[in-house]
Formats: C-alpha cells, structure tokens, sequence
C-alpha cells in the first residue's frame, strides 16, 4: 500500500460529532451523521474550502476497538468558529506531520488502511503515531460512501520514534 509524508497546518473545523463504536460504525451510524451534516452544511459561516469535507475520528485514551467508543467528528474547514449554527460543534486539528494512505471504493475500505497501519507501515519505519486520531478527507473524487469508485485520503499524525 502506497503512502506519502506531509506537512499540514493546523485545521479548525465545525461540523456535527458522536460518539460512536466500530460496531456503530458498521451499522451506518457515521453514513448518517455525514448525511445530517450535509443537510445543513450550507448553515456554516466562514467556510475556507466548500470542496473539502473532514472526518474525524479521535480515540480515547487505553482504546479498546472491541469495546470503546471514540469520537467521530464530519465536518468542513473554517477560518472562524463565530456563530455556529445550534448543535454544531468545533474541532481544533494541530499542524503536524502526517502519514497519507489513499483507498478507492467504499468507506468500508478504510479498515484495510488502518490494518495495514498498524500491522505493516508503523512497524517497518520510524515513526510512531503523534496522536490517536485519524483524518478522512472526502473531496471532489468522493462519490459517496458506497460507491466504487470513490477516493478517499487518510491522515495519520506522526512523529519520530
């Protein structure tokens, strides 16, 4: 699997979140709030790049993907937090270096990436995960989260080992 090193700024980002489990997430839980989310996206004020959505997923401390519910967070850049639209909420991304993996098809897709992740790319360079977060970004060649020719790119914070 291919991946590429970047630099990204620091992101703020507003949207709708959950908190959710890998079972919900099969379920279709993180399909239905990106779809709420899109209902009222045009709400968002100070929208940087209308192309560009995000989705974020944070893990808590000790996760436990068996068990564990972690944050997923779909939302678009934003140069302000001034004014959000009643049940939006805000994420602060810090700038950092990323490891980039690029899947197509479905975003059932994804877990290859993560399995690949942690069971290949961490173990064979070094670097070691900054944070315990990962970033989607669904842009002009997503074309929805079952169809097959979607592409979509994962951010992976890092850090030297």
């Amino acid at each position: 699997m291919e991946s590429k090193i970047v630099h990204r700024d620091g992101l703020l980002l507003a949207g709708l979140a959950a908190n959710v489990t890998l079972g919900d997430v099969e379920a279709g839980t993180a399909i239905r709030l990106g779809e709420q989310f899109l209902a009222r996206r045009s709400e968002i004020n100070n929208v940087i790049n209308s192309r560009e959505h995000f989705g974020l997923s944070t893990d808590p401390d000790n996760y436990n993907p068996e068990t564990d519910k972690f944050e997923f967070f779909i939302g678009v850049e934003v140069s302000s937090i001034d004014n959000l639209p009643d049940g939006m909420v805000y994420r602060e991304v810090p700038k950092n270096d990323y490891v980039v993996f690029t899947f197509e098809g479905p975003a059932d897709n994804a877990g290859r990436v993560h399995h690949y992740l942690y069971s290949t790319w961490l173990n064979n360079n070094d670097y070691q995960l900054a944070a315990p977060l990962n970033i989607e970004v669904y842009d002009e060649r997503f074309k929805g989260p079952a169809a097959a020719e979607s592409v979509t790119d994962i951010y992976f914070p890092i850090c030297k080992k």
